[in-house]
């Protein structure tokens, strides 16, 4: 790539690993390394050093998606690159696919979904609280340098919101999942998969039986633990600290409509007597995604 242009995202890494992401300008930038005037950065290439005014260097380098996460503004916790990855492949997010996202929050996640959609997919966001979705929307614009124009973001409760979509993917990040699978249940393609986040196992129980009860097969609940090592010539063993349980990643996929019917049991077949009346959507005009 060419080298650094005024504007752009510099990570400026110590020897010793610790960073800043600063934007490229005419500003100095001061840390306890001491020092460096930005606008030396331009025309630089990655890889390359700047020398502190304390004797420090610090290396210039473009952040990757996992560095934005980690430093961007956020309100509500992220959801890790871990497990971000995890939902990319086993949502089998690609080019070309919708995915309809309920609770963006700050838009770590938006953001590796937009960019895996790409210009040929949608990511249709649905977020409840208008500040998140403020936030969310300010640090897309910050990732990308614009609003990419196959992202919609949706200010309404997905429980209650009105859309004409018919969603590849459904990804769930709400406190109560469990209630949002009958209403997102009529904008998921038959085929389709839903990925559900959640960070204790009750919530992962009661979405369950909320997925089992809309027409959801091949429910598959894991978790993933990151363990970093110190690793060099003489010795290598495991961190001090660790990145375990951060939540549980459900997915489940929307099974095929045959002659008019879904072909899983009855929901009477579930309900226990006296226990509430199922869910129902109604489906009145909204807005229509290609």
């Amino acid at each position: 790539m060419s080298g650094f242009v005024p504007g752009e995202w510099v990570l400026l890494t110590s020897q010793k690993g610790k960073s800043w992401m600063v934007r490229v300008t005419d500003a100095p930038f001061s840390a306890h390394l001491g020092t460096v005037h930005l606008k030396d950065v331009i025309g630089r290439e990655e890889g390359e050093w700047l020398e502190t005014s304390k004797g420090a260097k610090l290396f210039l380098y473009r952040p990757s998606l996992a560095d934005f996460i980690f430093k961007l503004k956020r309100q509500t916790q992220i959801i890790y690159p871990k497990d971000i990855g995890a939902i990319l492949v086993y949502g089998d997010i690609r080019p070309g696919v919708t995915v309809l996202e309920s609770g963006i929050g700050s838009g770590a996640l938006a953001l590796a979904l937009i960019r895996a959609v790409g210009t040929e997919g949608r990511l249709i966001s649905v977020e409840r609280r208008i500040e998140f979705a403020r936030l969310a929307s300010r640090n897309i614009t910050r990732f990308f340098g614009c609003s990419p124009a196959w992202h919609d973001l949706i200010v309404g409760d997905i429980e209650t919101v009105h859309l004409k979509v018919q969603a590849d993917r459904v990804i769930l990040d709400l406190p109560e999942p469990w209630q949002a699978v009958a209403p997102v249940s009529a904008f998921i393609k038959t085929g389709g998969l839903l990925v559900s986040l959640s960070p204790n196992v009750g919530q992962v129980q009661l979405t369950y039986r909320e997925l089992r009860l809309n027409g959801f097969a091949n429910i598959n609940t894991f978790e993933l633990l990151k363990r970093d090592w110190k690793v060099d010539e003489r010795r290598a063993r495991p961190e001090d600290r660790m990145v375990a349980h951060t939540g549980f990643i459900t997915v489940a996929k929307k099974v095929f409509r045959q002659n008019g019917a879904e072909d899983f049991p009855r929901l009477e077949n579930y309900l226990e007597e006296g226990e509430r009346e199922p869910f129902s959507h109604a489906q009145p005009s909204a807005p229509d995604f290609p």
